[in-house]
C-alpha cells in the first residue's frame, strides 16, 4: 500500500522485544474460571496468535482427554501443553501420532510418592519433543529427576490453595539453584500483587514473580520482590533488570497459565513495560504484518488472498543491517539474512544455530528455548509462521548494533557466538516427503529437443500444471557428502541389450528447494505459501542420465535419480527474501483457478554452477515459468498432506544460453558438444573426483546481497559389483 492508504489499526503494536516477557501465557481457556467451550477456546487462541502481541501468547492447554475434540475442530496447526488426568494412568499413545498438534509440554499434578522417572520415560517415547511439568508435593519436587521441571500452584479457588510469600520465595529461591526450570498455574490473573477480600488473601501477580526469578538468579532474596505491593516500584525494578538476567530467569520460569489472555497484555501496557499502538497500513492488516514486513513499496505484494497481505514497511519495521558482530556487515551473511543450520562441536551433540557473518549463533542457551537443542530444525518449524517471525525479530534484535541494549545484548551472546571454521554441520532438517518438479521452460524444452527432435519438445500438460514425481527422502545428504557413483542397468549402445553396471552419464541438476514448516491434513489442499513453507535451501539433485534414460518409461524416474539428492547446510527463511520477490513469468495459457498466482512469489535468485572450482554457470531462477506458490498447490490440491519436514524442488534451472543452464547434458547437449575447462581439460559428463558446488545470492534491503548456503559435492568411484 502507498502512504496514501494508511489506516490506523488500534492495537497494532511493536513486537515485543523484552525477554522477560516472550512467550509468557500458556492459554488455559478450557479451564475455570473461564471454562471456554472448545471451539470458543480454539478461536480466541488463534485470534491471540494473530494479535498484536502473539509473543505474549504462547501454547494452548488441553487436557488429554479432549484432544480428538481439538483436533476436530482445528482449522489450523495449534502448539499445545497437554495436561494428564493424575486419577489414573495416563493413556499416551495418541500423543506419537498427533501432526496437527505440536505437542511442546505435558503437565500433571502428582501424589507423594509417584514415579516422576517412569512417567517422564513414557512421556520422551510417546512426545520426544515435550518437556514433562509435574507438581508434586512441596518436598518432594527438590528430587525431581534430570530433564524433568515443576510446577507450582499459585492460587486457586479456596484461600488454602495459595502459597505463602515465603513458600514461593523458597521455590523460587531452590529451582535457581538447583537450576529447575518450572512453569506457574492458577491464581495469576494480574501482573501485580493485589488483595482478593472475598477470600481473604493476597493474589500473587505473573510479574512479582518474574522479577522475584531475577533477583534469585542474581544472588539476591526473591520474598522481597514477591512482597512489593507498588506498582512504581515494580516498574523501576523490571527497568533495572540486565537482559542476561532476564534470559537466565526466563530459562527458569517457562510460562504460566492463565484463563485469561487479554490482562496480562493489557496490564503491562498500562505499566508501559510493552509498546504501545502505532500506526498500521492498513485496516485488515495483522500486528505481523506491520511489524516483519521488508518489502518495499514499489515491490509490494497485490492481489493478495484475503489475511495474507503484506503491508509496506514503517520506518520501525525495517530490518536493520548493522550488527556488532565482527564481520557480519561486510559478508553476505547480515541480519537481513539469518539462515538455520544444525551444527556441532566435537564431543558435543548436534543443535541447531543461526549464521551471522563467519559465525554460529547458538540459539538453545543464547534464547533460552529447547527446542533448539534438537539434531534438526522440524520442532521449531513446526510452531508456525507467527513463532519464525518472533524469533527471527528477536536474533535481529539481540544481534544489530543499534538496539538500544545492544551493549548488553552483546555481553549476554557474544559467548554463544562459535566461529564457522570451528563447527561440523549436518543435515538441517529431517527430511518428510520430497517432491521433484520440472518448473523451467527452457530446461524442458531443452531435453526435450534432445530426446523428440521431430516433435513438440514440451509435452502437452506441460504448461497446464507444474510437472513433478516423489523421490526417495532417505538419500536427502547434506552438503559436503560424498557422492558415489551409482550403478544401474544402462544400454551401451544402440540395438544392445541392457547390463548392469555404474552410470557413464554422471549429471547434476542446479535448483532450488523449498522447505515445509506447517503440516496440513490429509484430504486438505495447503493455504497461503508463507504459511506452510519455511525457506529454502540449494538443492543439486544429481542425476544418471543413462539409467534414467532406459528405465524412466512409462513411470518416471527411479534409480537414475534416487541415489542422492544434496541440500545445503543452510535454511534461508523465506522472510529473507522479501527483496528478491518478483511476479513470475507470464504463463499462456492462463492456469486453472487453483493455479492462478495470488501473490509474486517469482524469486530473483542468481544460482552459481563450479566444476573443481571453476565457473561454468549461472542458472537464474527468475525465469521459472512455475512459481513455488503454484507447486504448493498442485501438489496438495488432491488433498495429500504436509508433514513438517517435508522438501518440494524446483527441478533444474536453465536459461537459453548454454552458460546459464543448470544440467551438463545441456551445457554439453548431451555431450555431443564437450564442455571446455580453462585448464584443457573437457567434460560431457562428470568423472570420478569431480567436484561440483553450487551457491546462490539474492537482492537484500537496500541494494544488498544475501547468499545462499552452498552445496558442494565430489564424485567417488562406484562401489565394485
Amino acid at each position: 500500500m502507498t502512504g496514501q492508504d494508511r489506516t490506523a489499526l488500534p492495537g497494532a503494536v511493536q513486537s515485543v522485544t523484552n525477554p522477560l516477557f516472550l512467550q509468557l501465557v500458556d492459554d488455559a481457556g478450557l479451564f475455570p474460571p473461564t471454562s471456554l467451550p472448545m471451539s470458543g477456546a480454539l478461536a480466541r487462541h488463534y485470534t491471540d496468535e494473530d494479535a498484536a502481541e502473539p509473543i505474549l501468547t504462547h501454547r494452548l492447554l488441553c487436557p488429554i482427554g479432549r484432544l480428538d475434540e481439538l483436533r476436530a475442530l482445528l482449522t489450523r496447526p495449534v502448539r499445545a501443553g497437554i495436561i494428564l488426568d493424575p486419577s489414573g494412568v495416563p493413556d499416551l499413545d495418541g500423543l506419537a501420532d498427533l501432526t496437527d498438534v505440536a505437542v511442546e509440554l505435558v503437565e500433571v499434578a502428582l501424589p507423594a510418592g509417584a514415579d516422576v522417572a517412569a512417567l517422564a520415560a513414557r512421556v520422551r517415547e510417546a512426545a520426544p519433543r515435550a518437556r514433562l511439568f509435574v507438581e508434586v508435593p512441596a518436598g518432594e519436587f527438590a528430587h525431581l529427576p534430570p530433564g524433568v521441571g515443576a510446577k507450582v500452584r499459585c492460587g486457586g479457588v479456596t484461600a488454602d490453595l495459595f502459597p505463602s510469600t515465603h513458600d514461593l520465595g523458597a521455590f523460587i529461591h531452590t529451582c535457581a539453584q538447583r537450576g529447575t526450570p518450572f512453569k506457574a498455574t492458577a491464581g495469576l490473573h494480574h501482573a501485580v500483587r493485589h488483595p482478593d477480600p472475598s477470600l481473604g488473601v493476597y493474589r500473587h501477580g505473573f510479574l512479582n514473580l518474574l522479577l522475584a526469578v531475577c533477583a534469585a538468579v542474581d544472588g539476591r532474596d526473591p520474598v522481597p520482590v514477591l512482597e512489593l505491593m507498588e506498582r512504581r516500584e515494580l516498574v523501576e525494578f523490571a527497568g533495572s533488570v540486565r537482559p542476561e538476567t532476564a534470559l537466565r530467569a526466563r530459562e527458569l520460569m517457562v510460562s504460566y497459565g492463565s484463563c485469561n489472555t487479554t490482562t496480562p497484555v493489557e496490564d503491562l501496557r498500562a505499566l508501559g513495560l510493552i509498546d504501545h499502538p502505532v500506526p498500521s497500513h492498513g485496516a485488515t492488516a495483522s500486528a505481523r504484518d506491520v511489524t516483519s514486513s521488508t518489502v518495499p513499496p514499489q515491490t509490494a505484494p497485490t492481489g493478495s488472498a484475503a489475511g495474507s497481505g503484506t503491508a509496506a514497511p514503517s520506518e520501525e519495521g525495517r530490518i536493520v543491517t548493522s550488527s556488532w558482530v565482527p564481520g557480519a556487515d561486510a559478508s553476505p551473511y547480515t541480519l537481513a539474512n539469518l539462515p538455520y543450520g544444525v551444527f556441532s562441536l566435537p564431543g558435543e551433540a548436534p543443535r541447531v544455530g543461526v549464521r551471522i557473518g563467519d559465525h554460529v549463533l547458538d540459539l538453545a542457551p543464547a534464547l533460552h528455548d529447547e527446542v533448539f537443542a534438537a539434531s534438526g530444525l522440524n520442532g521449531f518449524l513446526a510452531r508456525g509462521r507467527t513463532a519464525w517471525s518472533d524469533t527471527r525479530r528477536l536474533v535481529q534484535r539481540l544481534l544489530s548494533a543499534r538496539a538500544e541494549e545492544a551493549a548488553a545484548n552483546r555481553a549476554a551472546i557474544e559467548p554463544h557466538l562459535i566461529p564457522l571454521r570451528q563447527v561440523r554441520l549436518h543435515p538441517p532438517i529431517e527430511v518428510g516427503d520430497y517432491v521433484d518438479f520440472y518448473c523451467s521452460l527452457e530446461h524442458a524444452t531443452n531435453l526435450g529437443r534432445m530426446f523428440r527432435p521431430d516433435g513438440e519438445p514440451l509435452l502437452p500438460n506441460w504448461r497446464h500444471l507444474p510437472v513433478g514425481y516423489h523421490g526417495r527422502s532417505g538419500t536427502v545428504v547434506v552438503s559436503g557428502t560424498p557422492i558415489t557413483r551409482p550403478r544401474g542397468q544402462r544400454l551401451p549402445g544402440p540395438g544392445r541389450p541392457p547390463v548392469l553396471g555404474a552410470s557413464v552419464k554422471l549429471d547434476i541438476e542446479a535448483e532450488l528447494g523449498f522447505v515445509v514448516g506447517t503440516p496440513t491434513r490429509l484430504g486438505e489442499p495447503a493455504g497461503d505459501f508463507a504459511d506452510h513453507v519455511f525457506g529454502v535451501t540449494l538443492v543439486n539433485d544429481w542425476s544418471a542420465r543413462d539409467i534414467q534414460s532406459w528405465e524412466y518409461v512409462p513411470l518416471g524416474p527411479f534409480l537414475g535419480k534416487s541415489f542422492a539428492t544434496s541440500i545445503s547446510a543452510w535454511i534461508t527463511p523465506l522472510e529473507a527474501l522479501q527483496h528478491a520477490r518478483v511476479p513470475g513469468r507470464a504463463q499462456d495459457p492462463e492456469p486453472l483457478e487453483y493455479l492462478r498466482r495470488r501473490e509474486p512469489w517469482g524469486l530473483d535468485i542468481t544460482l552459481r554452477v563450479e566444476l573443481n572450482g571453476e565457473p561454468i554457470s549461472t542458472p537464474p531462477y527468475r525465469e521459472m515459468y512455475w512459481t513455488p506458490d503454484q507447486m504448493l498447490a498442485h501438489m496438495t490440491v488432491n488433498g495429500a498432506s504436509l508433514r513438517t519436514g517435508d522438501l518440494f524442488a524446483s527441478g533444474t534451472v536453465s536459461g537459453t544460453e548454454p552458460s546459464r543452464r543448470g544440467s551438463l547434458i545441456e551445457i554439453t547437449w548431451n555431450g555431443t558438444d564437450p564442455l571446455k575447462l580453462s585448464d584443457g581439460q573437457t567434460r560431457t559428463f562428470l568423472e570420478d573426483g569431480d567436484t561440483i558446488t553450487l551457491t546462490a545470492t539474492a537482492p537484500g534491503p537496500d541494494g544488498s546481497t544475501i547468499s545462499l548456503g552452498e552445496v558442494t559435492g565430489t564424485i567417488h568411484p562406484a562401489k565394485p559389483s
